[in-house]
C-alpha cells in the first residue's frame, strides 16, 4: 500500500507529471510492439521486403541503403520503446522516434502518398511533441 501511495505522488507530483508518464508509457509500449512485429517477420526478412518493394523510393535508392534502414529500424524501435518504458535515456528515445516518424513522412511524400501523412504520421508526431512538452515541463524526469 505504501508503494502505491509513493507511485501516486510521483505520477501526480505536478500538473505535467501525469501527462509525461502517460505519453512516455504509451509510446514505449507502441514502439516496443511495432519493433517486435517487424522482428517476427525475421530480422533480415523485413529488410529484404523493404528492398524488394515496388514503390518509387525502393526503385530510386540503392538497395544497400534500404537494407541498412530495414535492419536498423526494428532495432531502433525496440531500443526507443524499451528506453521509454524503463524511463532511461528518454530524451534520446524521443529524438529517435521523431527521426523515425520524419523518415516515414519523407518516404510517403517521395512516393506521392500524401494522404497517409495526414491520417497516420502527423497525428502521431503531434502526440510525440505533446509528450516531449510534458516531459520538459515536468523537469525531464
Amino acid at each position: 500500500m505504501k508503494y502505491c501511495q509513493e507511485c501516486m505522488k510521483k505520477w501526480f507530483a505536478n500538473e505535467w507529471s501525469f501527462g509525461s508518464n502517460v505519453f512516455r508509457l504509451a509510446f514505449g509500449i507502441y514502439f516496443l510492439l511495432v519493433g517486435v512485429k517487424k522482428l517476427r517477420m525475421g530480422y533480415p526478412g523485413f529488410a529484404e521486403a523493404l528492398v524488394s518493394g515496388d514503390d518509387l523510393i525502393a526503385q530510386e535508392l540503392p538497395n544497400v541503403v534500404l537494407y541498412i534502414y530495414g535492419l536498423a529500424l526494428p532495432a531502433a524501435e525496440l531500443l526507443a520503446g524499451g528506453a521509454l518504458l524503463v524511463n532511461r535515456y528518454v530524451k534520446e528515445a524521443y529524438f529517435t522516434i521523431a527521426v523515425i516518424y520524419l523518415s516515414f513522412i519523407f518516404g510517403q511524400m517521395y512516393n506521392g502518398n500524401t494522404g497517409k501523412i495526414g491520417t497516420d504520421y502527423m497525428p502521431s508526431l503531434v502526440a510525440l511533441t505533446m509528450g516531449v512538452l510534458c516531459w520538459k515541463k515536468n523537469g525531464g524526469k
